[in-house]
């Protein structure tokens, strides 16, 4: 073994070990998938990351904003959706879920796909209602361990 094969190989897989023991730690199983489904939204390289399977299950998460009806418009607008999307020069560059929204508000594409446009409001609502929920359980942690 030489020393260029212990940094590279054995070195960078305990590393890489190490990293997922702590995202693992950090992040429940259902956060991550959360996450994971969110992603599917990202404009990012002209929407490579786009699942419409992955985006039905992230709706189903929500069965207060969607009934079967609305799984049923959502999946025929998910198909028109990407293809619109790929197809308009105005989505190409965009950054984020947050340009997303906001280019489809000024494109008016928010009426177009309403129920996509609920699921791009609730996905970007969500790292926000974690952090809340993982800051309350740490707090509650901390005076449980107190008392």
């Amino acid at each position: 073994m030489t020393n260029l094969h212990y940094y590279r190989v054995e070195l960078f897989y305990d590393v890489i070990d190490l990293q997922h023991t702590e995202l693992e730690s950090r992040f429940s199983e259902t956060g991550t998938k959360l996450l994971l489904f969110m992603a599917c939204l990202s404009p990012n390289k002209s929407f490579v990351s786009f699942d419409k399977n992955k985006l039905i299950k992230l709706a189903r998460l929500y069965p207060k904003d969607f009934s079967d009806i609305d799984f049923e418009i959502l999946d025929d607008q998910l198909e028109t959706y990407i293809l619109d999307m790929l197809n308009s020069s105005e989505f190409l560059n965009l950054n984020g879920i947050g340009d997303l929204a906001q280019k489809m508000v000024e494109t008016k594409r928010d009426k177009v796909f309403s129920m996509v446009y609920l699921l791009i409001k609730l996905a970007l609502t969500l790292p926000v209602s974690i952090t809340t929920f993982e800051r309350s359980f740490y707090a509650m942690k901390i005076v449980k361990n107190r008392i």
